[in-house]
């Protein structure tokens, strides 16, 4: 069962600045490369979709993500990204989003 504190996230992800933190929904370790302060959510929303995807559910990474994006936004790329490896990994996505791992480019059959 989640908490009442994670379930106040899923309300807004706007924090009380006007702006959403990445920081506060994803681990620095998906985004070494990259300051989180200075992405912007929507702006950079294929970035941080897109790397979420390919890094597996690190730390509940995906659970993060539908809290910031509409789930069929995150199934657009699941399907159209090359860049996620793994029939485990893929397999879950699928089963996460309600998808077929068919739908995966990089699904091997």
């Amino acid at each position: 069962m989640k908490s009442s504190a994670s379930n106040s996230k899923a309300k807004s992800p706007v924090g009380k600045n006007g702006k959403v933190r990445l920081a506060d929904y994803f681990p620095k370790a998906l985004f070494w490369e990259v300051d989180l302060n200075e992405l912007d959510y929507k702006k950079d929303a294929d970035f941080v979709i897109s790397r979420v995807l390919d890094w597996g559910d690190y730390k509940n990474a995906w659970d993060n993500l539908e809290l910031l994006y509409p789930k069929d936004l995150i199934q657009y790329y699941c399907v159209h990204q090359a860049q996620i490896f793994g029939n485990e990994n893929i397999e879950k996505l699928a089963n996460k989003f309600g998808l077929k791992p068919e739908q995966f480019p990089r699904y091997v059959k």
